[in-house]
């Protein structure tokens, strides 16, 4: 089976949810029987290429490059623009489907790039009688990304949580169209044991510190998500964790956004850095531009990881996190309770709840009986539920019962071992 998948987004461009995504899939895919194909944007240092990896083919291209401020506002991308994107889309992908004889497309996000990229991608696909599905790393937010969704030629809609899929069946989306699919984490990369003290080097932490760990990104293309990520309630917590423990340090891993918002990055630092003098935490809070490959041991180094999100359609870095066998305070919201199970393999307060927040902090630094108890229990629901081996071995067994491939032949290959 050949399998072709599309995003706009890339980790070589940036770091969010649908980046980890394709990293990981990328990896997982030596262990996949079939040929895979990631068609992304280039780079804006590289030039468009393509690039074999064995049975997984690179190719990357600048149409995919949509660097606007506000989806679908004329105003800040031009016609001339998404006609001529567009159109280098529908010409090259009508030859790639043709020349790869690619059995499926699985689109990610479509929902919010320009309507005419879902459209060409339909048009594309049915002429070619290749099916689709569009996989839904995000909520549904206008009317326009809901008939996007709802009413074109998608054989199945793939839904990174549950959460996902109600918000889909609630907006009117057949309940028979929806299909969970988790993301997973590469336990071979997110792992307890690496270096603890990495992060305190990396930040300018005294050795006996202690380490409460926060990781996002900061904006969502030109969107200020301080508040959304939940920063605003962890320094107010944090505030009143410090004077009860004196060695505790807060670091703030921000993932880098692409070039184009460099603009809209820098003044969400000076609003972050505001938020921190506000409470008074000059010298206790740290923030540093992370790499997707250093997490592991920001992860490691960290005595308690928070993310206080007031919005999150799944959370990979509360998997990541658990993996690497740190403890994990969440928000009761989107698909986050799907991976927490509160007082079990982490905890879950209300978002904004800063008081609830920085009880369940204290508890984790002065019980070290319940935080191991936690820790253990995160390191197996992220192997046994949540490992990309898992999480994506389903979701290929899936695409494959979509072309119609038996997965009960004894005569299928199965999932290569490393």
């Amino acid at each position: 089976m050949k399998i072709l998948f599309i995003s706009r987004f890339s980790p070589e461009v940036s770091i969010g949810g649908v980046e980890r995504f394709i990293k990981n899939l990328i990896d997982y895919s030596r262990m996949s029987p079939h040929e895979l194909l990631f068609l992304l944007p280039s780079p804006t240092n590289k030039q468009e290429g393509h690039e074999k990896r064995d049975n997984v083919s690179i190719i990357r291209q600048d149409f995919l490059n949509l660097n606007y401020r506000k989806f679908f506002d004329k105003k800040e991308i031009s016609e001339n623009e998404i006609k001529s994107k567009s159109m280098a889309f529908f010409l090259f992908l009508q030859k790639l489907i043709k020349e790869e004889k690619i059995d499926i497309v699985s689109a990610q996000d479509f929902h919010y790039l320009p309507p005419i990229f879902s459209l060409v991608l339909n048009m594309v696909c049915f002429s070619a009688k290749v099916p689709m599905v569009l996989n839904m790393h995000s909520f549904i937010g206008t009317d326009m990304q809901k008939s996007l969704a709802k009413d074109l030629l998608w054989e199945k809609i793939l839904c990174v949580s549950k959460s996902v899929a109600g918000d889909c069946f609630n907006k009117g989306i057949g309940i028979n169209k929806l299909h969970t699919q988790y993301l997973g984490v590469d336990i071979k990369e997110f792992k307890p044991g690496l270096d603890k003290r990495w992060i305190k080097e990396k930040f300018g932490f005294p050795e006996s510190s202690k380490i409460i760990l926060h990781a996002s990104r900061i904006i969502n293309e030109a969107k200020d998500i301080l508040e959304e990520k939940g920063l605003g309630a962890l320094l107010k917590a944090f505030s009143q964790i410090y004077q009860k423990h004196q060695t505790t340090m807060l670091a703030i891993a921000i993932a880098v956004p692409p070039k184009s918002f460099n603009q809209e990055f820098h003044h969400a630092i000076e609003k972050l850095k505001g938020y921190i003098q506000l409470n008074n935490l000059e010298g206790r809070v740290v923030f540093k531009e992370i790499k997707l490959e250093e997490m592991p041991l920001a992860y490691n180094g960290a005595d308690i990881f928070v993310l206080a999100s007031e919005n999150e359609t799944f959370g990979q870095v509360y998997l990541e996190a658990m993996a690497c066998g740190t403890p994990t305070i969440g928000t009761n919201i989107g698909g986050i309770p799907e991976i927490i199970t509160d007082g079990v393999n982490g905890f879950l307060i209300e978002p904004k709840n800063t008081t609830a927040l920085s009880q369940k902090i204290d508890m984790l630094l002065s019980d070290e009986k319940i935080k191991e108890s936690i820790i253990q229990n995160g390191l197996k629901t992220a192997k046994n539920k949540f490992s990309t081996k898992k999480q994506f071995g389903s979701m290929m067994n899936y695409l494959e019962k979509l072309v119609g491939i038996d997965n009960n032949d004894p005569n299928r290959i199965i999932n290569k071992q490393l």
